[in-house]
């Protein structure tokens, strides 16, 4: 067995060697034992479940909560002659029953199924005639009300271990806190499962977080020069933002399309086809545009507001290198986004999942305004432990930086508040202290307040930062109808009792260029390199599939730094396997031979 799981390794997958964690959750599986396998997006999920069902005799049903997501897997197997379909509310009755017919015939591996699909009792009736090997729940994390994209449907996945006593269930998910681990493992109702967890740290993803001024274009605009003609993902928070983004985009040249739940089925299904086959590099979303994208070259990942959880922030930025290339996230925010998360737990009745929703919102903006390592918080966030990354995110970069003492101005700030009788926002406090002559100011008689045009020395968008950092140290908070409020430090702060100190850098209102160091990097010919991947989209066009599916980026960077001579040495290139040298092997060869 072992001998056999080694060559369809490298035969069907084209991979030289296993991930962390991957041998032994095929290990389980082809042992027929339950499994639980929490590993980042990226870590190798789908092969731990894929290889042992080409070993095994039967078909595997996988359940997955997104049809976009089947659609993906299934193309994705197609494209390296894997029997694979899916069955969903969008296809007719005549297609649906030819799929039933070749999964009972034994013609198929794989059967994707949505949790609602499987919850049909003409289903469970169906699959009770077929000979199953295994059943996967994948994005098992839905399954638990703690976790962040609970479904209801997934509940009753429960049932399979009654319908099927002796068939082995596998459960994936790239986040979980243990509290959600045990939720799954209860759910679910897996026996005595091998759980198997990897490490939260994905060292080839840069986090960087800023204070997002004005609509944040101007910010998104330079991070984005350091992406030109590169996949990426950009989150906003409403539909509304999702067209307005991806048209200011558009007219500064990029190419990007909206993805959102306002948008017709068939518009946002044509968006997304056109992304991940390579036709506009940027998607403007909402979380609407969800779990699992497999496409393996997004380069990055934006985040226009705060989300709603660390949660959602590591699945969505796990969506960047997937394939292990180097690649950047960058989180905009301000305190007006807990606000408006806030706003969307005034409908919900139960008090302790209320909290549970509230104490999520906090860490998450905690996390976005702390000077600890990201990579870090994020892995105690999931009950793993990591050293700071030193060079992986913002934060490792600047922690030597000098943190300046902002004491004055946070005194300038809290005495405007106070004269004002804490009446008013965060833009009329900045134009007292800077002198501001609008005629509500005057009309109010400000003019007269003794701290009235004390603060020239500083722009108004570096107020609004020395603002946001009062806010994030709960010095202030925002009342109803956006006004500002002292809280109990304040007191010390205006008695010279306690210090106010920011990164010096927050206060630098330009995004400075940074270098962002590649790592593992491999040295390739740049010039073959782009051939290859003109080659690719001319196969991925005739086949009708996503680029990626042919080869990934990194396979193509692997074959250009490799540069084989003939099949014997394209076969030593990880990611060349045999089922992919005898799909396009020989047109891939063509191009590197007439370039050498």
């Amino acid at each position: 067995m072992s001998v056999q799981k080694y060559k369809v390794l490298k035969d069907v997958f084209g991979h030289n060697q296993f991930r962390a964690l991957q041998e032994e959750g095929v290990d389980t599986i082809l042992e027929n034992r339950d499994l639980l396998m929490i590993l980042p997006t990226g870590g190798g999920k789908s092969l731990v479940y894929q290889l042992p069902t080409m070993i095994k005799e039967g078909i595997s049903i996988v359940v997955s909560p997104l049809i976009a997501l089947m659609q993906d897997q299934v193309s994705a197997l197609k494209a390296q002659k894997i029997s694979a379909e899916m069955i969903s509310s969008a296809q007719s009755k005549e297609d649906v029953a030819k799929i039933i017919l070749k999964a009972q015939n034994g013609e198929l591996k794989f059967l994707y199924l949505s949790p609602e699909r499987l919850n049909n009792g003409s289903t469970l009736n169906i699959l009770r005639t077929l000979t199953i090997n295994f059943f996967v729940i994948d994005e098992a994390h839905c399954i638990s009300q703690w976790g962040h994209e609970f479904r209801e449907d997934y509940r009753s996945l429960g049932n399979l271990k009654a319908y099927f006593p002796n068939t082995a269930v596998c459960a994936f998910t790239a986040t979980s806190t243990n509290h959600v681990t045990d939720d799954i493992i209860r759910e679910l109702r897996l026996e005595n499962p091998t759980l198997l967890k990897g490490k939260i740290f994905r060292k080839n993803i840069f986090i960087s977080a800023q204070r997002r001024l004005t609509n944040g274009h101007a910010q998104l605009q330079d991070f984005l020069n350091r992406h030109k003609k590169e996949s990426g993902i950009i989150y906003v928070s409403s539909r509304k933002n999702a067209e307005e983004v991806s048209e200011f985009l558009n007219l500064k040249g990029y190419s990007s399309l909206p993805y959102h739940a306002g948008l017709p089925q068939h518009v946002r299904e044509q968006n997304f086809k056109i992304f991940v086959n390579d036709k506009v590099n940027i998607m403007v979303a909402t979380i609407a545009f969800g779990m699992g994208i497999d496409k393996s070259d997004i380069r990055f990942v934006v985040h226009m507001s705060l989300p709603k959880s660390q949660e959602n922030y590591y699945q969505e930025i796990g969506r960047a290198g997937r394939d292990g290339e180097d690649s950047e996230t960058l989180l905009l925010f301000n305190a007006s986004d807990i606000v408006l998360q806030k706003r969307f737990l005034l409908d919900i009745v139960d008090p302790d999942y209320k909290a549970h929703l509230d104490a999520k919102i906090e860490s998450i903006y905690k996390f976005a305004t702390s000077e600890l390592c990201f990579h870090q918080q994020l892995a105690e966030y999931f009950d793993d432990t990591l050293n700071p990354c030193e060079n992986r995110c913002d934060n490792c970069l600047q922690s030597d930086t000098l943190k300046q003492d902002i004491t004055k101005e946070a005194q300038m700030i809290l005495s405007a508040i106070y004269k004002t009788n804490q009446s008013f926002g965060k833009n009329y406090i900045v134009d007292v202290l800077r002198g501001s002559k609008e005629q509500k100011l005057l009309a109010n008689e400000a003019d007269k307040l003794s701290v009235y045009n004390i603060g020239t020395h500083l722009s108004k968008k570096e107020w609004f930062v020395i603002l946001e950092r009062l806010l994030e140290l709960k010095v202030l908070s925002i009342g109803e109808f956006s006004v500002l409020q002292l809280q109990e430090d304040a007191i010390n702060i205006l008695k010279g009792k306690t210090k106010v100190q920011i990164k010096s850098s927050r206060l630098e209102i330009s995004v400075k260029e940074k270098v962002v160091k590649q790592v593992d990097a491999v040295e390739y010919d740049e010039n073959l390199f782009q051939k290859l991947r003109t080659k690719r989209a001319e196969i991925a066009s005739e086949l009708e599939v996503p680029a990626y599916i042919v080869f990934s980026d990194k396979v193509l960077k692997n074959l250009a730094h490799e540069k084989p001579r003939d099949k014997i040495s394209m076969l030593k290139v990880n990611g060349v396997g045999e089922k992919k040298f005898e799909q396009f092997g020989k047109e891939f060869l063509s191009v590197i031979k007439l370039e050498n």
